[in-house]
């Protein structure tokens, strides 16, 4: 009895310590985002809302309250869809960019600088939802840059133009 005892205490032990990594796992997230903020906006901006450090933190709320936009295309990923979200051109304006390259920062710690006028040229949104569907961590979300690509194939139909599209976007440098 004392021997299983035992053996359950080190089992459970060992259990909780596993939990303890992938809880730590799970909330450590890349330069440029921030736990519990939907989306980090940081970089040559105007306007800020955490002034410790000069970035403006968007919540879900206020990023669903933007006037949205769709395109309507398909992906290296996705069959042709309908997707949903504010442009990035106003997200920045909301923010006051003051400059044109981006670095767009993914959860999964892939980032990619973009000219940012070049992504404007072709009404690139923010998506958060494809189909009518909210997007998830699991499915590209909770934002994906998307752009019209199927109508601008030779521009947007390349490696180039794929590596724009960053899913679980959680964070824009503005250089």
């Amino acid at each position: 009895m004392l021997k299983r005892t035992i053996l359950f205490f080190i089992w459970v032990m060992i259990n909780a310590c596993l939990i303890a990594d992938v809880t730590h796992a799970a909330i450590r997230l890349p330069n440029g985002c921030k736990p519990d903020v939907f989306l980090t906006i940081t970089g040559k901006i105007d306007r800020i809302t955490n002034s410790a450090d000069s970035s403006y933190e968007m919540s879900e709320h206020e990023f669903l309250a933007l006037p949205t936009s769709t395109v309507t295309t398909s992906t290296p990923w996705t069959p042709k869809s309908d997707f949903v979200g504010p442009l990035l051109t106003k997200i920045l304006q909301e923010v006051a960019a003051k400059g044109s390259k981006l670095r767009l920062v993914a959860l999964d710690d892939f980032s990619v600088e973009v000219d940012g006028d070049f992504l404007g040229k072709y009404g690139t949104i923010l998506a958060s939802s494809k189909d009518g569907v909210r997007l998830t961590v699991r499915d590209f979300g909770p934002i994906f840059v998307m752009y019209p690509r199927d109508s601008f194939g030779k521009e947007l139909d390349t490696p180039f133009g794929a590596s724009h599209m960053v899913w679980q976007l959680c964070g824009i440098e503005v250089e």
